[in-house]
This record gives C-alpha cells, sequence and structure tokens, in this order.
C-alpha cells in the first residue's frame, strides 16, 4: 500500500497500517491516485455532534471520492456491515484535485444512548470515471475502497487513551476472553467481548516455557462488544499450556487475556 501518514513514531505507524486492514483494492494496482485519509480512528464522543475527517488525493490524476457510513456489527465471526441514518457524512461525493485535500463532516444527528458504544464504518470510495476507464490503462476499471472505523460515545464513555488502562479509562471496560477450537481442519483462536466497548486487538503472543510466539505481529483484528470473532492460528502455535496477551485498543502495554 502506498498510503503514508505523516507520523514518525514507528509505533503509531504500526497503529495507522493496522487501523486501515479494511482496505480492499480492486482491479488494477497501477493506480494514478492515491488517497490518504485521516484521522484513521475518528470518534464522536460527549456533546459533540460530529468529527472531521480528511481526504488527501496524493496521485497524479483528480479523483471523485464517495463517501458512506455503515452500521458496524458482528456476527457468526463475521462483519456485518448495514444502512442506518444516525450518523451522515456531509458532503457525500467529492472531486479531489491532484495535491489537494477535502474535508469531510462526520455528523451525528442523534445522540448514543448514555453508556453504550456505536459503531460504524467508514467506507470511501473511489468511483469509476465516466467512460469506465481511470489513469493511463484504457479499458481497465477499477475501484479503490477505504474503510476506517468510527465509534460515537454515548454520556459516560470516552476514547480511549494512550497508557496503561485506569479505572476511569474506557480499555477498562473490554471483558475479553479466548479459547482455542478446532474446525474445518484448522486451529481457531476464538475471542469474546463481553465487555461495553470494542477491542482493538494488536500484537498477539502466545507464550510457553517463557518462549513468546507471535500470532500477530499487527494488527489482529476487532470484537465489538457481546461478539464472538475468531482467527486461524499460524502453524507451530502452542497446543496449549500457554498464556495469552495483547495490546488492546490505545494502551501502551500487553494485556493479559484469560481462557474461558
Amino acid at each position: 500500500m502506498r498510503n503514508v501518514h505523516p507520523f514518525r513514531s514507528l509505533r503509531v505507524l504500526r497503529r495507522l497500517f493496522g487501523a486501515l486492514s479494511f482496505i480492499g483494492l480492486l482491479g488494477s494496482a497501477q493506480a494514478a491516485t492515491s488517497v490518504l485519509i485521516w484521522p484513521i480512528n475518528p470518534v464522536i464522543e460527549g456533546e459533540g455532534t460530529g468529527v472531521a475527517l480528511w481526504l488527501e488525493n496524493r496521485g497524479s490524476a483528480p479523483v471523485k471520492l464517495q463517501t458512506r457510513v455503515l452500521d458496524w456489527k458482528q456476527q457468526g465471526f463475521a462483519d456485518q456491515l448495514g444502512a442506518q441514518q444516525n450518523v451522515v457524512a456531509s458532503p457525500p461525493i467529492v472531486s479531489v484535485e491532484p495535491g489537494k485535500r477535502q474535508l469531510i463532516r462526520l455528523i451525528r444527528r442523534q445522540p448514543a444512548p448514555p453508556g453504550v458504544e456505536q459503531s460504524y464504518r467508514v467506507l470511501v470510495d473511489e468511483l469509476i470515471p465516466e467512460g469506465g476507464t481511470l489513469g493511463e490503462n484504457a479499458g481497465v476499471q477499477f475501484q479503490m475502497r477505504y474503510s476506517v472505523p468510527l465509534f460515537v460515545y454515548g454520556a459516560g464513555l470516552a476514547a480511549p487513551k494512550d497508557g496503561a488502562a485506569t479505572a476511569d479509562d474506557k480499555a477498562a471496560a473490554v471483558a475479553l476472553s479466548y479459547r482455542v477450537e478446532n474446525d474445518g481442519g484448522r486451529r481457531w483462536l476464538r475471542l469474546h467481548n463481553a465487555g461495553i466497548v470494542h477491542a482493538r486487538l494488536s500484537e498477539v503472543r502466545m507464550t510457553q516455557n517463557g518462549k513468546s510466539t507471535p500470532v500477530a505481529e499487527g494488527l489482529l483484528g476487532y470484537v465489538l462488544p457481546g461478539a464472538d470473532m475468531r482467527w486461524v492460528l499460524p502453524e507451530g502455535m502452542p497446543a496449549g499450556g500457554f498464556t495469552l496477551d495483547a495490546r488492546v485498543n490505545e494502551r501502551s502495554d500487553a494485556q493479559a487475556i484469560g481462557a474461558q
């Protein structure tokens, strides 16, 4: 992926590329456009009615972009996106010249219920220009899609802060547990979130007899409140008698995850 965020910290760069895990590229990889999106973790909290999202065209050709906000749920170990009207993007469609940037407002039409986190996915699609071609490759049709998570907090919840969790920290409301299960001839790491806020998992490791084996060096994925998600374990992972830990949300330190 060619997008580069201006943050200098290596840790922040790892978070950047992890948070963009839902980005997909359809068709030709030789695009004349390259879109940078920031922030990569927008939130709406407190009395706020919206948040700014910037789209920057770092390519060599104009780009037409459509921004949509979809409801985000997790069922059957998969992400489910659906239409909603609680949060809207304004303007929804923009044209951005090379080297220019465009402000998009993500506007909350009504507050989240007290003590509730609402989860959304912001999809930014590069629209195929008229004529069905893009760039110098005539006849080649493709579309870039970018996806950024958006969380909206009701009264009593706030966005996570960098550092270890405290009693008042949102990260303390995450309640994770795991189990290893066999299905379809493969071993899976299944995680359940019994908390009231999402868990973004990165730098996930199994430790056995003092030896630490990475399940995921960067982002593993998200587990929304009340949801179960699972991931195929790499070959050679411990079969049992291990401990599991991960960086959760904005915590700087690793957090132990208990077995179910």
